[in-house]
């Protein structure tokens, strides 16, 4: 959920001065940060979700001078939003727990014990949608997961979701999908040494 923002019960739905000004500075900053995008970021901004992402990737990516540590901050929130996003989305602790036929404490215990691939979200832990079937698990994901295990879930999760050189150029999720458990423990076992350079 993102943030909304409403009116000021106090001003009857009109603006007080100070809220017009800092609208106007606002826009001011985001008419200089616009006018300076190339078309194919406008394109990419256009395509977000809703506007908080579109404010988010206008400031990503906006030709302005900001601290590079912001830029990073930000980019970095935003590729996850976008890992998170792939293959399904992601499923509550109870959405996932439903799908397995367990408790919601026994996916947690699941994820815990590295079983289960959960990244920590605003609101507590986020399931991604792509490593359940309607038999259950992925094939193949438990011993992959138990093969990154010390990973950090951020790290595991773009292991599985962009291609990589290890894996032949493909993505280690379409490989367990195409049942090729070889080729994803290689990669993982690659993946790990190269964490640990």
């Amino acid at each position: 959920m993102e943030p909304s923002f409403a009116t000021n019960p106090d001003t009857d739905g009109e603006r007080t001065l100070d809220e017009a000004a800092l609208l106007a500075r606002v826009m001011r900053y985001f008419d200089g940060a616009i006018r300076g995008l190339r078309k194919q970021d406008r394109m990419v901004i256009l395509r977000a979700p809703d506007d908080f992402w579109t404010v988010m990737e206008t400031l990503s990516l906006a030709p302005v001078a900001e601290s590079s540590e912001f830029k990073v901050r930000l980019r970095g929130a935003l590729a996850r939003r976008r890992l998170l996003q792939m293959e399904g989305g992601v499923l509550s602790p109870s959405s996932a727990a439903a799908l397995l036929g367990v408790s919601r404490q026994a996916v947690g215990k699941r994820r815990a014990a590295g079983m289960l691939l959960g990244v920590e979200g605003p609101r507590g832990y986020l399931y991604p949608a792509w490593q359940f079937t309607d038999r259950g698990m992925l094939p193949g994901l438990e011993d992959t997961l138990r093969a990154l295990r010390g990973e950090d879930a951020w790290s595991v999760l773009t292991f599985f979701l962009e291609s990589d050189a290890a894996s032949g150029n493909e993505r280690p999720l379409d490989l367990l999908r195409a049942g090729r458990l070889d080729a994803v423990a290689r990669a993982a076992e690659l993946y790990g040494e190269q964490a640990a350079v």
